[in-house]
C-alpha cells in the first residue's frame, strides 16, 4: 500500500517573497496555520492552486515557526485543459 501525499492549496504568488522560491503555507498562530493538515519537517505534499496548477514540494518549519514549502521545479503541471483551444495546424504546400 503506498502512501497518499498530503494536498495542500496554495498561493504560488508567494514565490517571490522572501525567502525567495519557497511557497508560504503559514505563519505561526494564524487561521492558515489552523486549517493546515498535520506536517512533519522533510514531509513530501502536492501544493494546488484554483487555477490547475500542481506542484510536488518538501515541507519546511523554520525556526521562527512559518510553514514553507520548497516545490521539486520538475514536479508542475496543469490539471486545467487551456481555455482557449489552439488553432489547427495548416500542411505546408
Amino acid at each position: 500500500m503506498t502512501n497518499q501525499l498530503k494536498r495542500i492549496h496554495a498561493d504560488f504568488n508567494t514565490l517571490d517573497s522572501e525567502p525567495v522560491d519557497l511557497v508560504k503555507l503559514a505563519a505561526p498562530g494564524t487561521w492558515q496555520e489552523r486549517e493546515l493538515p498535520s506536517l512533519k519537517q522533510g514531509e513530501r505534499v502536492i501544493l494546488f492552486d484554483s487555477d490547475g496548477l500542481e506542484v510536488e514540494a518538501t515541507v519546511i518549519h523554520d525556526e521562527d515557526g512559518w510553514w514553507l514549502a520548497a516545490p521539486d521545479q520538475m514536479t508542475w503541471h496543469d490539471t486545467k485543459p487551456s481555455e482557449i483551444p489552439l488553432p489547427p495546424v495548416e500542411a505546408n504546400r
